[in-house]
């Protein structure tokens, strides 16, 4: 290990060490991710199809949920932000996240709303790993109302040291909330972190948004595939057209980029191997950790190599998972840096 990457290493853990002394509002869309389990048994007689005999179904909290539930994994506090429909779905939810610690105040009932939920089927004969067959989503047919969530949660900005937006397009976060949230942070010096499924254009004034390439290429109306330049060119246009301080590309089993104004772009490899088990809500891990390492004062490329530890730790597990401040640690410690 060289003399560069010992300080680094030991600047990392001293992040991770103040991850308990913070609070961190997660604001966004929770969504139900289930897995259905089956074991192939035969042909069906009906279709040329196969027949699964059921052996489990696992729920867990998806989308801003799963924001959440990494960062009461990581030790810190949490505050939820939400509309949620008034269902078995919303109240399964709320109730592991509340059995966590979150605090749940600002989560909104609303009978005129359903909660999203997405049921993933996985498939396998006895002694082989399941693979995913088929998805199958259950969306509201309109979008959450949060206009009365936002208008408690704002005035109340003061109490958290970062704040996660989680927009997966069902309401709860919206480009105009994020710039009233960023407005009210930005005296305080908190980090507004913004991750956007299909609308990653809209958000500006925040303090970074952190899509994936495809994401991107969608918002910039190019495909950028592995070149690196037409990727910074997309990455400065963006900063500069939605006025980030920083905007972090994840990249799959390239790694992620971190772009700052007036800096060469930082690339960081991807952490561990690149063959992943299950990439389900990674982005929610890295949106995680990169926003409650902003908020312990880290710097921008600080904050983004945690977030690829963190990032290459659950794509090696199963299903929709989350990551501990031991495993970043234990990770930290054994990346030689070579």
């Amino acid at each position: 290990m060289n003399i560069q990457h010992g300080r680094i290493r030991d600047r990392l853990l001293r992040i991770v060490s103040q991850f308990p002394r913070r609070r961190i509002l997660v604001a966004g869309d929770l969504i139900a991710d289930e897995f259905l389990y089956g074991q192939i048994a035969r042909v069906s007689r009906e279709a040329p199809v196969l027949v699964l005999e059921y052996r489990d179904l696992l729920r867990l909290p998806g989308g801003a949920a799963n924001a959440a539930n990494n960062l009461l994994d990581l030790g810190c506090q949490v505050t939820i932000a939400a509309v949620t429909g008034n269902d078995d779905a919303g109240s399964a939810l709320i109730e592991v996240l509340s059995r966590k610690g979150a605090e749940i105040k600002y989560i909104q009932r609303a009978d005129s709303y359903f909660t999203p939920v997405k049921t993933r089927i996985l498939a396998g004969a006895h002694h082989s790993s399941p693979q995913q067959v088929v998805r199958i989503d259950r969306v509201p047919g309109a979008s959450a109302d949060a206009r009365r969530l936002w208008n408690r949660v704002i005035p109340q900005v003061r109490r958290f040291d970062g704040i996660v937006l989680s927009d997966y397009g069902y309401g709860s976060a919206n480009p105009g909330a994020a710039l009233r949230i960023a407005a009210a942070a930005r005296s305080l010096r908190r980090p507004v972190v913004v991750d956007s499924r299909f609308r990653m254009g809209e958000f500006s004034r925040v303090t970074a948004i952190t899509p994936n390439i495809t994401e991107l290429e969608a918002a910039a109306g190019i495909s950028i595939g592995s070149d690196s330049a037409l990727l910074s060119d997309a990455a400065r246009a963006a900063m500069s057209r939605q006025r980030l301080s920083c905007l972090l590309v994840t990249q799959g089993r390239f790694g992620m980029t971190l772009f700052e104004p007036r800096k060469d772009p930082v690339h960081i490899p991807v952490f561990g191997t690149d063959e992943v088990a299950d990439v389900t809500g990674a982005g929610d891990t890295v949106i995680s950790v990169f926003t409650l390492a902003l908020a312990c004062g880290a710097a921008p490329e600080d904050a983004a190599r945690l977030s690829n530890y963190a990032g290459g730790i659950v794509v090696m597990k199963r299903g929709t998972a989350t990551v501990t401040s031991d495993e970043l640690r234990a990770a930290i410690g054994t990346d030689r840096g070579d």
